[in-house]
């Protein structure tokens, strides 16, 4: 409970400061207007579907064709990727917590009361469930044959996919303030899952064993106060080429060297609304919703857009060789990679902040807090 209340005295604190924030909005800058562009680039609404309204990471997950959602009351929707057809809708009759994994025909998902369930995405028929230590507010990650799950108590825990058999359970410290957290953890295959924590750190650790191959410090916390000195890793990092990024709100965004852990470079900037990376660049969008493009190996500014400050901008994903935002409004803008400029826009309907997009190539699912559920193409 104390730890609740922190979060909320942490989220309190930013809108009473007036600050542009994914939690809150802005209290005090007005939304930036919309200008006229030149569209270059087609951005289509390929279907949309309205859902239950969401938790923060209650995310869809694409897997095998297939568009698979979760929803507070514990209700599980199979979705075909290409029209937008329900494949098969059942309810597990049990509150949920997170959203969902999907491993082939298996479901996993965290509930209200601290439980881990497998279950059939198409019968809703529970295969397997364990028993939690506090509640899970962060969908599982899949690591090959290893369902990994983080708590509210900062534990992280392995299980086995096969039959739910707990392998290693591992405890951090958190704290005294903390920044919610919906997800930003990531696997990496079956090698590796990336870990971004309070305080700022990353942690990469082996799946099979709950054992730190490295931990790097995207950003110190600093500060004279508890609450300048929150400084946490809030949204997932990726993994490219050899090299993971991540950034920390109130801090700073850095790439490390995907081995050895070294520290390739850092900048100053605070988000806890995610990156994105192709073969030149790392973009990032801001707390004010600008975006922001850096070089990968120099971390040297590429490119600035301020077009869309204030106007709850989520995190950017590729589309195409296209950065793809959605703002609070329900706009989907397409920025050049090149230069940052407004290439492309579509209105999609969704209301409110919008969790960062899920990148499927070519292709880009956005899901708004009021449950609207849509699907992007490159015209």
């Amino acid at each position: 409970m104390r730890r609740q209340l922190l979060l909320t005295a942490v989220i309190s604190s930013l809108s009473l400061a007036g600050c542009a924030s994914w939690f809150e909005g802005s209290s005090q800058f007005q939304p930036t207007p919309l200008a006229a562009i030149k569209p270059l680039q087609t951005l289509e609404l390929k279907w949309t579907l309205q859902q239950a309204a969401p938790a923060g990471s209650f995310l869809p997950v694409y897997a095998n064709g297939n568009v698979v959602t979760a929803d507070a009351a514990g209700r599980i929707r199979s979705i075909d990727a290409l029209s937008g057809r329900i494949q098969s809708d059942v309810s597990l009759k049990r509150g949920l917590s997170t959203g969902v994994a999907v491993s082939g025909d298996t479901v996993l998902v965290g509930t209200q009361d601290a439980k881990l369930l497998a279950v059939d995405r198409v019968s809703g028929k529970t295969l397997w469930e364990q028993s939690l230590t506090s509640l899970m507010l962060e969908a599982p990650q899949i690591a090959g044959d290893k369902v990994i799950v983080r708590t509210n108590d900062a534990r992280l825990t392995g299980f086995n996919l096969a039959d739910g058999k707990q392998q290693w359970s591992v405890g951090n410290v958190l704290p005294q303030l903390t920044v919610r957290n919906d997800g930003s953890m990531r696997a990496v295959g079956r090698e590796a899952v990336m870990v971004g924590q309070a305080g700022g750190q990353l942690d990469i650790i082996n799946p099979q064993t709950g054992n730190s191959l490295w931990q790097g410090a995207v950003a110190t916390p600093r500060g004279a106060t508890e609450l300048e000195r929150v400084t946490d890793v809030t949204s997932r990092p990726v993994f490219d080429g050899g090299q993971v990024c991540a950034v920390a709100y109130q801090g700073r965004v850095a790439c490390f060297e995907a081995r050895s852990g070294s520290l390739q470079w850092a900048r100053e900037i605070s988000s806890s609304r995610g990156l994105a990376v192709d073969a030149r660049n790392v973009y990032v969008t801001a707390e004010n919703g600008s975006v922001w493009a850096y070089d990968r190996q120099s971390g040297r500014n590429v490119w600035k857009n301020d077009d869309l400050k204030y106007r709850d901008v989520s995190g950017p994903v590729m589309l195409g060789r296209f950065v793809l935002v959605v703002d609070g409004e329900g706009y989907a803008h397409l920025l050049s990679n090149e230069s940052g400029g407004i290439v492309g826009r579509s209105k999609i309907g969704t209301s409110g902040p919008v969790n960062q997009p899920v990148s499927l190539g070519s292709s880009a699912l956005v899901q708004g807090q009021d449950g609207r559920l849509a699907m992007l193409n490159l015209g």
